[in-house]
């Protein structure tokens, strides 16, 4: 057969077509010139290199974050490491909270050290020593890393005064996948680069792994860079079940803000429940952060029990509601025990130094699930409990 390619039909479609390809081609000798030497005309090169739909996509995700520039990747994580790489270099020190999650941590303790990058930990329990202990080191820190807010506890920080504490030079990252737009708009409180992972509220149907860089356009072209090299892009039809999801996420926003505090103040006043981490309640210990930095809260609640790591089990093999899967913005309501998923390889002295008693539960709401039925379902699983005082809890 000859080379032939059929002209784009029906160019007034609303949605643009999802593209699946390897390569591109050119029409002659001046056309690769044009499109690929000077890169003057728009003109694919190859599959790792761009694709129309993530350059929409991308378009659409800086618009949602107020970024000069964003950039897909396979997952959150691969756009965590990729902008670590692409940023750093040998002698670089940086700074991450204790409270990060727990393989961000391992690229910062394990990964990084391998290139030569110095790192500093310092938790965020509390905002005020967090921020004195980065400004001690002002003046040798290249990049400061955040999450807002962190995993399980719901932590925040004062971005604001973190940039004032390190200067204007040092470079800021931020991961907000558990408080994307509109809820949360790191970029408009001096971030440089804030990283989702998309797989979550992003996505919002527990159907994509993804990950997103947006921030200033100097920054994205040095990430650009890594990811032509390593290659952690996502296909096309990923792409498009992104742009899918991107047109509801305010929509599916307000439902779990909704959901989430409602369910919050539950827990809070259920007898059987010692603890509960929102950032929409006040007896949560940054509530004031979260008024001045939030705008909704989320799905996703942590509670403790005073119960052993067994009876903790017990109750969460009682709810018929949720799944047991670690995951949240997804359709579906999900529920982990966190000593038995996440940080099941931890000593206790480990869960005693992040805060995590063996009675801890993180549940993360779903949009299709009917706020009153999840309710109902957390009073009968958490009945005919016998609270246990012989462990630790959180400080």
């Amino acid at each position: 057969m000859t080379k032939q390619r059929p002209q784009d039909a029906y160019a007034n479609s609303i949605e643009s077509p999802t593209y699946q390809s390897a390569s591109y081609y050119f029409n002659n000798a001046e056309h690769v010139k044009t499109g690929l030497h000077d890169r003057s005309i728009p003109a694919g090169r190859y599959g790792r290199y761009s694709n129309p739909t993530w350059v929409e996509v991308e378009s659409k995700l800086s618009e949602l974050s107020g970024a000069e520039s964003s950039l897909l990747f396979a997952s959150g994580m691969a756009a965590h490491v990729t902008a670590f790489l692409a940023l750093l270099q040998a002698g670089d020190e940086v700074v991450l909270p204790s409270e990060s999650y727990r393989q961000v941590r391992n690229v910062f303790h394990h990964i990084l050290p391998k290139f030569g990058v110095v790192v500093h930990e310092f938790s965020i329990r509390d905002p005020e020593a967090f921020i004195t202990n980065v400004a001690a080191l002002r003046g040798r820190i290249k990049l400061v890393h955040l999450e807002m807010p962190s995993s399980p506890h719901m932590y925040l920080i004062d971005v604001a005064r973190v940039r004032a504490a390190v200067g204007p030079d040092v470079i800021l990252t931020l991961d907000s996948s558990f408080s994307p737009p509109p809820n949360y708009y790191a970029l408009q409180w001096g971030v440089d680069l804030v990283l989702f992972s998309a797989t979550k509220y992003l996505s919002g149907h527990g159907d994509i792994v993804a990950g997103v860089a947006s921030g200033r356009e100097e920054l994205i072209e040095k990430l650009r860079w890594y990811r032509d090299t390593t290659g952690p892009i996502l296909d096309g039809n990923t792409a498009f079940l992104l742009r899918r999801s991107l047109y509801t996420l305010q929509l599916r926003m307000q439902s779990v803000n909704a959901m989430g505090l409602e369910v919050a103040r539950f827990l809070e006043k259920h007898p059987a429940v010692d603890r509960v981490y929102y950032n929409g309640l006040e007896s949560h210990p940054h509530f004031k952060l979260a008024q001045e930095y939030l705008n909704g809260f989320g799905g996703v609640i942590t509670f403790e029990l005073k119960l052993s790591e067994k009876q903790t089990a017990e109750v969460v093999d009682r709810l018929r509601v949720p799944f047991m899967a670690s995951n949240f913005g997804a359709p579906h309501t999900l529920v982990e025990q966190s000593t038995f998923f996440t940080y099941f390889e931890y000593s206790d002295d480990d869960l005693i130094n992040i805060g995590v008693p063996r009675g801890t539960v993180r549940l993360a709401l779903g949009y299709s699930n009917n706020v009153a039925d999840i309710i109902k379902d957390l009073d009968q699983a958490l009945s005919h409990t016998h609270p246990q005082t012989d462990e630790f809890t959180a400080p």
